[in-house]
């Protein structure tokens, strides 16, 4: 092979080398710009910022075609400072989704027996339902894959069986625990009268404070929050930053889906 084959050689490799970074590099700002969009398209904070980070690269193409020194250094310096603004901005976003992204999968549920799960889901069942139809304000958070401990701080913690009765009298007007959100962790109440940063997105008035809190804790972790309005009566899950009602003659399946207890087996459990 003569030196000039080698250098063909050679120049096809780096071309090869160079097309595969290139795309590599394009696959990756994909990926990226779709993880963002997924992730921060349900908050109205995110629009709004996003509309003002297109306005400031507007102003710098004009500034820079322009040649405006004074105005485009003003806009370097926005740009500058707009990185460290929108982290701090998304701070709660950027926290769920690394959280989302180190997950794993809690199991523990699975290791109880079918007896106990069934007992512990016709507690609940039981619980919600009665507050459904005695229209008692109900906020209750089911720890799926992401942890919930800074949120258990909040409130009053403790380690107390699945009892409806114990659910219900939590959720009593006028006892100590009912104003906040009560947390189950496994197969136990972990901690009551917890407090939820409320979802800053539009929401229907006829919401009140729970359904926003719902909502809100919804929009930082991947938990199951169920919702008892105390005007109606109605029963919501809540997960995703979405709110959906739920029929009481289903809430029992729509418990065991949501929460997977089961897995496989859940379908002869409903």
């Amino acid at each position: 092979m003569n030196v000039l084959s080698i250098l063909t050689l050679d120049m096809r490799l780096d071309t090869i080398l160079q097309i595969i970074r290139v795309g590599v590099d394009l696959i990756g700002v994909f990926f990226l710009i779709y993880f963002l969009i997924t992730n921060f398209k349900k908050s109205q904070r995110t629009l709004q910022v996003f509309k003002g980070v297109i306005l400031i690269l507007i102003a710098k193409a004009i500034t820079s075609f322009f040649g405006l020194a004074t105005l485009n250094s003003l806009v370097d310096a926005i740009l500058s400072w707009g990185v460290l603004a929108i982290i701090i901005i998304f701070q709660p976003e950027i926290r769920s989704a690394l959280e989302k992204m180190g997950a794993t999968k809690n199991e523990y549920t699975h290791h109880l027996s079918s007896d106990e799960r069934d007992r512990i889901m016709n507690e609940l069942v039981t619980g919600i339902s009665r507050m459904s139809r005695e229209h008692t304000g109900a906020l209750i958070t089911f720890e799926r894959t992401q942890d919930l401990t800074e949120y258990m701080k909040t409130g009053v913690i403790f380690e107390a069986d699945i009892k409806a009765e114990l659910l219900t009298t939590i959720f009593y007007e006028g006892t100590p625990l009912h104003d906040g959100a009560t947390i189950i962790k496994n197969d136990k109440i972990a901690a009551s009268a917890c407090f939820y940063p409320p979802t800053r997105k539009e929401v229907p008035q006829s919401y009140g404070a729970r359904h926003r809190a719902a909502i809100g804790i919804s929009e930082l972790n991947d938990s199951l929050t169920v919702v008892v309005s105390e005007e109606t009566g109605r029963i919501s899950f809540c997960t995703d930053g979405e709110i959906r009602e739920v029929n009481p003659k289903e809430l029992r399946a729509q418990l065991i889906s949501e929460l997977d207890w089961y897995g496989k087996e859940g379908e002869h459990h409903e």
